[in-house]
């Protein structure tokens, strides 16, 4: 008899557990997203996190000034690079959301900025782009060197493999404009002096106008990819032939986001 109660009691424990544990539902996708987004989070070093928010609204300050230029002077080559340049703040974007960082463009308006720095450069520009097409084109020239500049040191302190890749991909369309920009100014009679790069760095840059190439700019001139016929280069992998891709796959020989802009 006592054995039977003793049954008796052990199911009724079992059958409570049972109906307990059916109340929880275990959402294993939910369960390893969050652990994903934790393990990539905490892989993110203080100084990568901090050149991630910076360089989202720098490239917001090169098409912010590149619009209101475009406005004032109706110049093909600033229309087309603010465009490059929103293309490169999404990249940045996509950065942010992939390390659950918090976007530091509050505000998508032209002139908005969080960082103070960034937002007394804006002004700086502005003024020195609506003296004159000359002095915006140098204007922008110098955005370009300054981003270039930035970048570099951001890939020094950079260790994950998508954020480095990343920014040399943004460090080659800056490389593009630049020339972009010299190339106008010297259609204008005027020679371009480089401002904060060193003059090595910044002949290195122009020598490859020529259309040769390098190991920090493999697409030279672009020719063909404006219309998205660029070539896969030899020792590249990329899925994105033609394609305007936002994602990481850009290590083709000449970006199509890259262009030279005329």
């Amino acid at each position: 008899m006592k054995k039977q109660i003793f049954m008796i009691m052990a199911l009724a424990v079992i059958s409570s557990v049972s109906a307990a544990l059916s109340f929880i539902s275990f959402d294993l996708d939910t369960i390893t997203n969050v652990l994903s987004a934790s393990l990539v989070s905490s892989s993110l070093s203080d100084d990568e996190r901090e050149s991630i928010i910076y360089m989202r609204e720098e490239e917001k300050l090169a098409r912010d000034v590149y619009r209101v230029m475009y406005t004032k002077y109706d110049l093909r080559p600033f229309r087309n690079i603010s465009q490059a340049e929103e293309r490169h703040m999404e990249l940045m974007k996509d950065l942010l959301t992939k390390y659950s960082i918090n976007d530091p463009v509050s505000s998508d308006e032209t002139g908005s900025f969080t960082n103070t720095t960034l937002n007394d450069l804006y002004k700086k520009f502005i003024d020195q782009g609506n003296a004159s097409l000359i002095d915006a084109l140098k204007a922008g020239a110098l955005i370009e060197e300054v981003d270039i500049k930035d970048l570099d040191k951001q890939l020094g302190v950079s260790q994950n493999s998508d954020i480095k890749e990343t920014y040399t991909y943004l460090r080659q369309g800056s490389e593009n404009h630049l020339r972009a920009f010299v190339k106008n100014l010297r259609n204008h009679g005027v020679e371009y002096t480089p401002v904060e790069l060193s003059k090595e760095e910044f002949d290195k840059i122009m020598k490859y106008e020529s259309g040769t190439g390098d190991k920090n700019n493999n697409c030279g001139k672009c020719n063909g990819c404006c219309n998205g016929n660029y070539r896969i280069g030899n020792n590249h992998k990329s899925n994105n032939k033609g394609s305007n891709n936002r994602g990481n796959n850009f290590n083709g020989n000449c970006p199509k986001n890259n262009c030279i802009y005329r």
